[in-house]
C-alpha cells in the first residue's frame, strides 16, 4: 500500500487540449478523469495524447500520470447537463478513491472546458464536493504564462460551506458571532469583544476564540491591537445568506 498524497484533476474535456496542458503541468497530478460529451471528437483525440503519454501535446508530467480515464455525459446541451456533470464528477471521485491505495487524494476541478452548460455543472459540482477549482485564460500575444489560476473566492466559498456542512454544532455556532459582527456593521455601532459581550450570551474569550476562528476561514476581518475591531467580509456576508436562517434556529432549540 503507497503512502502520501496524490492529486486528481477532474477536467471538462472540450475540443482543445491547451487548458488540460496547462493543469497537467501546474499541479503534476497522478489521475486524470476527462469529462466530455458523447459527440465531442476533439475529447478522444486528447484522451489517446494521455493515454500514449504524448509529451509533445500534453508536457513533459503527463510521464507521472497514473491513470487516465473518460467519462462521458449524453448531453452538454440541455436541461439535464448540470445534473449529468454531477453524476459524472461522483464517478470520477469513487474511481479516484478505488485508485488511491492508502494515499490521501486531492481533487482540482477545470471549470474552462466544454459547453456552457458543462461549465456551469463543473462548478456547481466542485463547490458541492469540496473540489479546489482552476480556470485557464487562452493563450493571447504578450501572454503565454502564467494562464492558469485558482478561483480564490469560490475555493474559499467550497472550504467554508464544507466547514460548516460536515462540522459539528461547535463549528455552526460561529455562525452567530459572524451574525452579531454583521448586524452591528449595519446599524452603526462598534464592533470589539466587550461590546459584543453585552448583547452575546458569551463570554469575552470565547467571542475571542470564535472571531479567531472566523478571520482563518476568510469570514470576518480584524484590525487593532487593543482593543481589536471586527469587521466581515464578503465572503463571510455570502456564507451567513445561506446559513444564518438555519443557524438562528439551530440555536433557539438549543437554548
Amino acid at each position: 500500500m503507497a503512502s502520501g498524497k496524490a492529486k486528481v484533476l477532474i477536467h471538462s474535456q472540450g475540443e482543445s487540449e491547451a487548458s488540460l496542458r496547462e493543469a497537467i503541468e501546474h499541479y503534476r497530478p497522478q489521475f486524470v478523469f476527462l469529462i466530455s460529451n458523447e459527440s465531442s471528437t476533439g475529447a478522444k483525440v486528447v484522451l489517446k495524447h494521455l493515454q500514449d503519454k504524448e509529451t509533445k501535446h500534453l508536457g513533459e508530467w503527463v510521464k507521472d500520470i497514473e491513470h487516465v480515464e473518460m467519462i462521458l455525459i449524453k448531453d452538454a446541451w440541455s436541461d439535464e447537463t448540470v445534473i449529468q456533470m454531477f453524476d459524472a464528477f461522483d464517478q470520477a471521485k469513487k474511481r479516484a478513491n478505488e485508485l488511491a491505495d492508502g494515499r490521501d487524494l486531492e481533487f482540482y476541478s477545470g471549470v474552462a472546458g466544454g459547453t456552457k452548460l458543462m461549465v456551469i455543472g463543473s462548478a456547481l459540482a466542485a463547490i458541492n464536493g469540496g473540489i479546489s477549482t482552476y480556470y485557464v485564460n487562452k493563450e493571447m500575444p504578450g501572454q503565454s504564462s502564467k494562464l492558469l489560476f485558482e478561483i480564490g473566492f469560490m475555493n474559499q466559498l467550497m472550504e467554508s460551506l464544507n466547514w460548516l456542512k460536515h462540522g459539528q454544532y461547535k463549528e455552526r455556532n460561529n455562525l452567530r458571532y459572524l451574525a452579531e459582527i454583521v448586524r452591528r456593521e449595519d446599524s452603526g455601532e462598534i464592533c470589539t469583544t466587550s461590546e459584543m459581550e453585552q448583547t452575546l450570551p458569551f463570554t469575552g474569550r470565547a467571542i475571542t476564540s470564535a472571531v479567531r476562528t472566523l478571520e482563518n476561514k476568510g469570514l470576518v476581518e480584524i484590525e487593532g491591537e487593543r482593543p481589536q475591531f471586527y469587521s466581515s467580509t464578503v465572503l463571510g456576508r455570502y456564507v451567513l445568506s445561506m446559513f444564518g436562517d438555519e443557524n438562528h434556529s439551530d440555536s433557539k432549540r438549543s437554548e
